[in-house]
């Protein structure tokens, strides 16, 4: 062992000619073992191998909630286009991990809406949740005509005459790949944005930030090199970065599975900074097939008994000279970065029991962790050192475009705010939004939520949650509820809460109120719904009389003529034997459905407010189907005329089933 100070002195020692630490004329910086050369245009960098490079950034698609044939025809899409492409180009796939940002305008006040949405948000920013950004880069291989003259200085009209030919050949594959994958978004990343040389950068730390190149003249490796990387046995640190100290760790595959689908390595989602990086880069299939009997003879010689293995190995090879497939040597790391050595152990606990139940054996080794570090950036090919042969098709599989969206922001909304939002399954973030996808400006879009559920399992809770959250939006709200299932909700938030009760007066009146020209036209059709008979339809002549005496209810001088027994009395005259007022006095006060509307001289039923809520228990139950509708229809048509004025609304439906099992309701 040293003697004390020994150590210290050795790590303290200034090298007299540079003024710097000893240590570091012998370690090498990290830009030197990055390929990045120089910007040959705004969105392509050309590499210490003479390759042309672009980085597609795509949204993804959500695994969970796509049916298996949408994904099927991603993958199968992306493996036909590394299939025609050819042996020139060469692939790589990133998800980079990041953190999800769980801040919205905060609900104003101090009441109970605010209350819960400290307490949500406080439950969020506890959760760590991460989102992820996919990138595409597609590397344009030199031909091998074209990498003696670069490297032996040839002139400078044939290498920009090479650059130009080959930047085209990148240019028509990644906007061919732009169109294939329009649906997931892609764009091309760029380094005048810093989001080019941003995303190089998180190769090195799990965390991506904007880079930008410092000079025209200097070497890009250089700008990306945000970190100094020290490796440690199997521990990468990082310090003396933008990101500040970490400590990584990073995994290789050893053992492929047998076989492959596009779900297995979905559950490589951890609250963590992560980098998983695939590459592929294509195998001349001559050289492939030569292989694959190479390998068949050697099993023949050796009366090898792995029968099954030498069928899929002659049907492989059957399908590459027909051309249905290609294979590519495929390299894979995940890697993981965490603040300290304990997290940093747990984090390896859960990729390891991850990688075991896919069916993929990922390890962690000192003497391969740094070449599997550098094999992270695109370009740096010859630092791959677990590679295997596989085909396009696994390709697809294993570098998939999953990733959870985070919904739709505020301006792609017509409430200019997301109501609330919720953890994901993928450990991810999710902007709830009622709408389809629109803009504060423009016509609203639909809105329409529909909640399903066993009985007991939290409708009413999360219908009540969400309700309150739409508060953020000043959302007014309205609930028919059942069984007073919400009650809680809108008395907290302020509301008014009513209940109808069968047999009882209601308060309701739409002689009342419905009495200018689009209340009159409304309340006759109405009438005659109200009125109808399946065995007995309403005559024209009876239709006719209905919207006169509706009229005359409306222009009556004095609003106490506007009941239903007056309203009764003036069909009398109608020439149908007196059939339209029989069927209009069961709707006076002394009339079976009386309590509905006839017993009631005003309209009394407030819905005045932000939030009102009325319980309607007794008329959802009610056998008769005529006294659902006619609650339900003229509840609904008081709200609609609140809604006019075009301010934010919500109208909540407890038990819609039953409101919707009525026709006229259904229909409206």
């Amino acid at each position: 062992m040293p003697r004390d100070g020994i150590a210290d002195a050795v790590e303290n020692a200034i090298d007299p000619l540079t003024a710097l630490p000893a240590w570091v004329k012998g370690e090498k910086r990290l830009s030197m073992m990055l390929p990045y050369v120089s910007l040959v245009n705004d969105r392509t960098i050309r590499t210490r191998g003479n390759e042309l490079m672009q980085c597609i950034r795509l949204e993804g698609v959500n695994s969970i909630t796509s049916e298996d044939g949408h994904l099927d025809r991603i993958g199968g899409l992306l493996a036909g286009i590394v299939a025609q492409v050819g042996t020139e180009f060469s692939f790589y796939l990133h998800k980079v991990s990041k953190a999800v940002d769980v801040t919205l305008p905060p609900i104003p006040g101090e009441g109970f809406a605010a209350a819960i949405d400290k307490r949500w948000h406080a439950h969020l920013g506890r959760a760590g949740l991460r989102d992820k950004t996919l990138t595409l880069t597609v590397l344009k291989r030199p031909e091998v005509s074209s990498r003696l003259p670069f490297g032996l200085g040839a002139s400078r009209s044939r290498h920009a005459a090479d650059t130009t030919r080959r930047l085209r050949k990148l240019d028509e594959v990644v906007g061919f790949l732009l169109s294939s994958f329009d649906e997931l978004k892609p764009r091309l990343l760029a380094a005048s944005t810093g989001e080019l040389l941003g995303f190089l950068g998180s190769l090195n730390t799990g965390e991506e930030h904007p880079l930008f190149p410092r000079s025209r003249l200097g070497v890009i490796a250089e700008d990306v090199a945000n970190t100094r990387v020290t490796f440690r046995g199997t521990t990468i640190a990082l310090s003396d970065g933008a990101v500040g100290d970490k400590l990584g760790a990073i995994f290789a595959v050893k053992n492929y599975p047998a076989k492959t689908d596009s779900l297995m390595l979905d559950e490589l989602n951890l609250p963590v900074d992560m980098v998983v990086t695939h590459s592929f880069v294509p195998i001349n299939a001559n050289i492939m097939a030569g292989r694959i009997k190479r390998q068949l003879r050697l099993m023949q010689a050796a009366n090898d008994g792995a029968v099954s293995l030498a069928q899929e190995l002659e049907l492989a090879q059957d399908d590459l000279e027909s051309k249905r497939l290609i294979f590519g040597e495929h390299h894979m790391t995940v890697a993981v970065y965490a603040r300290s050595q304990a997290a940093l152990d747990d984090i390896a606990a859960e990729i390891r029991n991850i990688s075991a139940t896919s069916g993929i054996n990922l390890i962690s080794e000192a003497f391969g962790a740094r070449a599997h570090f550098m094999a992270q950036h695109p370009g740096n090919t010859g630092a791959r050192s677990r590679k295997a042969a596989i085909t396009n098709h696994n390709f697809a599989d294993l570098a998939t475009f999953h990733r959870t969206p985070l919904g739709k922001t505020g301006r792609e909304v017509p409430w200019g705010v997301p109501i609330t939002l919720f953890p994901t399954p993928e450990r991810s973030g999710f902007r709830f939004n009622f709408h389809e996808q629109g803009a504060p400006d423009r016509e609203p879009t639909g809105g329409h939520t529909l909640i399903l559920g066993r009985p007991g399992s939290g409708k009413s809770v999360l219908a009540a949650f969400l309700m309150t959250m739409a508060r953020r939006a000043g959302a007014r709200v309205f609930v028919f509820d059942y069984r007073a299932g919400m009650e809680m909700a809108v008395r907290a938030l302020g509301g008014s809460y009513s209940t109808v009760r069968a047999g009882r007066p209601t308060g309701l009146n739409p002689l009342q109120t419905e009495i200018d020209v689009r209340g009159q036209a409304w309340l006759a059709d109405w009438l005659a719904s109200l009125l109808e008979r399946r065995d007995r339809p309403l005559t024209p002549v009876q239709t006719n009389r209905l919207q006169e005496v509706v009229r005359q209810n409306a222009s009556a001088g004095h609003a106490g003529l506007r009941n239903w027994s007056d309203f009764a009395s003036l069909l009398v005259s109608t020439d149908d034997e007196g059939d339209l007022f029989v069927r209009m006095q069961e709707w006076t006060a002394e009339g079976r459905y009386g309590w509905i509307f006839g017993a009631n001289a005003e309209d009394s039923f407030s819905i005045d407010g932000d939030v009102a809520g009325f319980d309607l228990t007794g008329i959802l139950d009610s056998e008769s189907e005529r006294e659902r509708m006619a609650v339900l229809s003229y509840l609904f048509r008081r709200v609609e005329r609140v809604i006019e004025d075009r301010k934010p609304t919500i109208i909540v439906i407890d038990e819609a089933w039953k409101a919707l099992d009525n026709a006229y309701f259904a229909e409206r």
